[in-house]
């Protein structure tokens, strides 16, 4: 008599979290996620009490470029190798280190951490080539909660969901204008102006305004952008989007060591971040 053989189900084979954030991040959305990552850093001055502690600490007033050059080289260090790779174990002891002096709060911790998570993603679904996907947001969200646990950043909500529920809220109640913020922004404009695209640069200052919602501008003390230039950015954006949907992806622009403005002949990790770390008094 024949019997038939059981046959076991097929079993999923695990995501590579970090491959598919790596990938959208270095490669199919670089030059998008760093605008947004630049405009996440931004952000964050329309909170006084993040704002006030980065003015005093000195390092966008006095050393604007490296501490700006800096910042984006441990965030793709983190983004090119993974938060548990060596390397990148070695950029979250420099962060925690550089840290651990300032009087932050746990929900200061949060708010930070949520502004990588969503203002870029964000900035993607609005402007780049496509949305993003559901498995590429959970990659995103995976990602950034396991940099949040190394950084002992604790409570954070479970799911994208509620996490961004709390960060809305958090801004609501927090964002306010404080002359730290037109400080710091004085400060870094030019710096956000060679982020655009080529086309934009000429006119960073005016283009990024108009990217900022209304809230954000009250707080950071930006004069309402003219409503033709705030059309045209936004049109000039969108028709860029959809011409690259039609693009090769390009190679990863981003190579651990390479030459920086601030590291003409390339760096190493210890470069990175201030030397010494200045403590500072909350206010």
């Amino acid at each position: 008599m024949h019997t038939s053989a059981r046959t076991s189900p097929p079993q999923e084979t695990p995501v590579d979290q970090h491959a598919v954030y790596r990938h959208l991040a270095l490669r199919e959305f670089g030059a998008d996620l760093r605008l947004g990552l630049n405009l996440a850093f931004y952000r964050t001055f329309a909170v006084p009490a993040i704002a006030r502690l980065l003015l005093d600490t000195g390092e966008l007033t006095e050393r604007t470029r490296k501490r700006a050059d800096d910042t984006g080289l441990f965030m793709y260090e983190l983004i090119a190798h993974g938060p548990d790779h060596p390397r990148g174990r070695q950029v979250i002891a420099a962060l925690n280190r550089i840290h651990r002096v300032y009087d932050i709060t746990p929900d200061e911790y949060r708010y930070v951490l949520g502004t990588f998570v969503f203002i870029p993603t964000r900035w993607i679904d609005r402007y780049g080539p496509r949305r993003l996907r559901a498995d590429e947001r959970a990659a995103t969200w995976h990602f950034y909660r396991e940099v949040g646990r190394l950084m002992n950043i604790r409570d954070l909500p479970d799911t994208w969901a509620e996490f961004e529920d709390w960060f809305n809220a958090y801004e609501r109640a927090n964002f306010g204008h404080d002359e730290a913020a037109t400080r710091l922004i004085d400060a870094t404009r030019d710096i956000l102006a060679s982020r655009f695209p080529r086309p934009l640069r000429r006119f960073a200052a005016a283009a990024a305004d108009a990217l900022l919602d209304e809230p954000v501008r009250r707080a950071l003390g930006v004069p309402k952008p003219n409503p033709a230039v705030r059309v045209t950015v936004h049109l000039l954006l969108r028709s860029s989007g959809r011409v690259r949907r039609w693009r090769r992806t390009p190679e990863s622009f981003f190579t651990p060591g390479q030459p920086a403005r601030t590291y003409p002949d390339g760096y190493i990790l210890e470069d990175l971040g201030p030397d010494p770390v200045r403590p500072v008094s909350r206010r």
